[in-house]
């Protein structure tokens, strides 16, 4: 099984519980509502049930399309917003947006998703996002401190992956890459019993 079909499995097994445990104070965080008011055009990579992140977007009236790994989780996302199950599709990240036109989006936001794809597909990634985003288009995504590649498990047996850089070294990377650094903000939450901070930063594509 590759990390992919790892992930997959991980998300697909832990649907319900994931859904349940998710944390709903995400749509508050001060930088993911500055990144809202600057974009119209959304791409969300990795929007799992659609909970809090799509939901907040979609009621702002904006443009969205939401996508994920997994089966269960869009399944999820259609059946709890069936007026919006149109917005909702199973892909894999990296492949989707390689497939996606130059200049497509205004605003594209990953919340916790982009730790599940192995880094060393990361600059990669960065560059097609860089190449799907609008000039001046803004980018939201979270950091980590520390590198990691592993696997593991979560909610208790269940199989999952992860993988990232620190993120000293993505900023520098976004920045060699075009982006300009708007606005950072570091966030706390509990999860599975344990304190876990992450940073949420804006960057703005320059072409």
């Amino acid at each position: 099984m590759n990390n992919i079909e790892y992930v997959k499995k991980g998300y697909e097994d832990a649907a319900l519980l994931y859904r349940k445990d998710k944390d709903m104070n995400q749509s508050n965080i001060a930088v993911f509502n500055e990144w809202l008011l600057k974009v119209e055009n959304i791409l969300e990579l990795g929007c799992a049930s659609g909970f809090p992140i799509a939901k907040k977007i979609i009621e702002s009236v904006k443009k969205y399309i939401g996508i994920d790994l997994s089966s269960t989780q869009i399944a999820l996302a259609r059946k709890e917003f069936p007026q919006w199950e149109d917005k909702f599709h199973e892909a894999e990240m990296l492949e989707y947006i390689k497939n996606t036109p130059d200049n497509s989006f205004d605003g594209i936001v990953s919340m916790f998703s982009i730790r599940h794809l192995a880094r060393i597909h990361h600059v990669e990634l960065f560059s097609e996002i860089r190449r799907v985003l609008q000039s001046d288009g803004y980018l939201l995504i979270d950091h980590t401190d520390k590198s990691f590649d592993k696997r593991g498990t979560w909610f208790g047996d269940l199989p999952m992956y992860w993988s990232g850089f620190s993120k000293e070294w993505q900023q520098l990377t976004l920045k060699e890459l075009g982006f300009q650094l708007i606005n950072c903000e570091v966030y706390s939450k509990n999860f599975q019993g344990k304190e876990e901070i992450t940073t949420f930063c804006i960057y703005q594509c320059k072409k």
